[in-house]
């Protein structure tokens, strides 16, 4: 007897704390969901629990190609404050400029690449040496 009320004590509890929820989808809505779980290597509900925490909780994950595309862009921008720092530690160091004009032509250019790096991230074609480079 004990055993009994220790289950149905356990399942009262379990059930307090933790609720289930049921989806229906269509047909295709399933087999997309449930390739893409797949492509992961996730149960299907374990998949659709995580996209639905991550939307939740205002966070995604990039797929992966995605994901390669922003660390470009990252290193693009470091590129770009890396330039910028060594114009302004030389600057400084000789205590004037000494080509204004070479600072904003360089400045336009890295912003250029950065502008078609962007553009290549959003068309989704990834690669960046489909441009002829700047």
């Amino acid at each position: 007897m004990a055993r009994e009320q220790y289950q149905r004590d356990y399942r009262q509890q379990y059930k307090d704390q933790v609720k289930r929820v049921n989806l229906t989808f269509s047909l295709a809505e399933h087999r997309g969901i449930a390739r893409a779980a797949k492509d992961v290597g996730s149960p299907v509900a374990a998949y659709v629990k995580r996209l639905a925490l991550e939307a939740h909780e205002g966070r995604s994950s990039a797929p992966e190609e995605i994901a390669e595309q922003l660390a470009d862009l990252e290193r693009v921008i470091r590129t770009i404050a890396n330039n910028v720092n060594q114009m302004a530690r030389h600057s400084n160091r000789i205590a004037h400029v000494l080509d204004e004009q070479e600072v904003f032509l360089n400045i336009h250019a890295l912003q250029s690449e950065l502008k078609q790096a962007i553009s290549r991230a959003a068309s989704g074609t990834g690669s960046s040496d489909e441009e002829g480079g700047s």
